[in-house]
C-alpha cells in the first residue's frame, strides 16, 4: 500500500511534466524550448549548491543557478568552441567563490563537484533544447526521454517484483540486476518508440542508441546517489513530491542526451539517418 501511494505520487507529479516536454517539442517554439531547458538547468543548479555547500546563501544559488542557465542557452544557440568555453564558467566561479571562502583544504571536493555538475547540466539541457531545434521531427527530442521514463519505469516494477541480486548496495541499495536488465529493455524501447516509430530513422540504429543510452541512465542515476549519500541526504530537493527534486528527476536525463546526441550526429555524418 506504501508503495502503491509512492507511485501515485509520482504520477501525479510526472504527468504534467511530461505534458510540458509535449509542449517544447510539439508546438515547436524555439524561445520556448530554450527557456523551458534553461529554466530546468537553473533550479537543478540551485539543488546542486545546496548539495555540495548546504551553507551557501541565496545569492550564491542565484548565481550559480543564472550562468548555469546561460550556459545551457550558449550550448543550444552558439556554435560549439564558444559554448565549450561558457560550460566551464559556473563551476569555475562558483569554485574560486568557494576556496576563497572556505579555503583550498576544505573546499576540494566541493568544488570539484561543482564544476561537475555545473558542465553536466548546461551540456545535457543545452543538448536537449538543440534535439529539437535541429532536427525536423519533434520526435526526436523524446528519444533521450523516453529511453529515461521506460527505462526507470520497467526497472522500478521488475526490480521491486524480482530483484533479487543487488548492483550496488553501498550506493543504491534497491538497484538490482534484474532491474537493470528490465530498464536496459525498456530503454531500448523507448528509442524504437520516439526513433524508429516516432522519427522514422531505422529500427538497428535505434536498439543501438536505446542500449548505450540505457546504460548511461544507470551510470547517471548511480553517480547522483553517490553524491546524495556523500552528503548524507536521501534526495536533492523536495519540489516534485514522490521524485524527490529536479536533479533527483534529471539525474539520469543528464547523463542520456550527451550520449544520445554524439551518436545521432556520428550515424548522421556516417549518411545512415538519411
Amino acid at each position: 500500500m506504501k508503495s502503491f501511494h509512492s507511485l501515485a505520487k509520482r504520477t501525479v507529479v510526472a504527468v504534467p511534466g511530461m505534458g510540458l516536454f509535449a509542449a517544447v517539442a510539439f508546438l515547436n517554439i524555439p524561445a520556448l524550448t530554450i527557456i523551458s531547458f534553461s529554466l530546468i538547468a537553473a533550479l537543478c543548479a540551485m539543488e546542486a549548491v545546496t548539495l555540495f555547500r548546504p551553507g551557501s546563501g541565496i545569492l550564491v544559488k542565484a548565481l550559480h543557478a543564472l550562468m548555469v542557465a546561460g550556459s545551457s542557452v550558449a550550448v543550444a544557440l552558439l556554435e560549439p568552441a564558444l559554448s565549450i568555453v561558457l560550460i566551464l564558467l559556473p563551476g569555475t566561479v562558483i569554485s574560486t567563490v568557494w576556496i576563497f571562502v572556505d579555503g583550498v583544504d576544505h573546499a576540494r571536493r566541493k568544488t570539484s563537484g561543482i564544476a561537475g555538475i555545473s558542465v553536466a547540466l548546461a551540456l545535457g539541457f543545452g543538448l536537449l533544447a538543440r534535439l529539437r531545434l535541429d532536427f525536423q521531427s519533434p520526435w526526436v527530442m523524446f528519444v533521450p526521454l523516453l529511453i529515461c521514463w521506460l527505462g526507470d519505469s520497467l526497472a522500478y516494477f521488475v526490480g521491486s517484483a524480482f530483484g533479487r541480486h543487488k548492483m550496488v548496495p553501498d550506493i543504491s541499495p534497491a538497484k538490482s540486476w534484474e532491474g537493470f536488465f528490465a530498464g536496459i529493455a525498456g530503454a531500448v524501447g523507448g528509442a524504437v518508440l520516439a526513433g524508429f516509430v516516432g522519427a522514422a530513422f531505422p529500427l538497428a540504429v535505434m536498439v543501438t542508441i536505446g542500449a548505450v543510452g540505457g546504460i548511461a541512465a544507470v551510470a547517471g542515476d548511480l553517480l547522483e546517489s553517490a553524491v546524495k549519500r556523500d552528503a548524507g541526504v536521501k534526495d536533492s530537493g523536495s519540489l516534485l513530491p514522490g521524485h524527490g527534486g529536479f536533479l533527483d528527476r534529471f539525474d539520469s536525463i543528464l547523463a542520456v542526451v550527451p550520449v544520445v546526441w554524439a551518436l545521432l550526429l556520428l550515424f548522421s555524418e556516417a549518411g545512415i539517418l538519411t
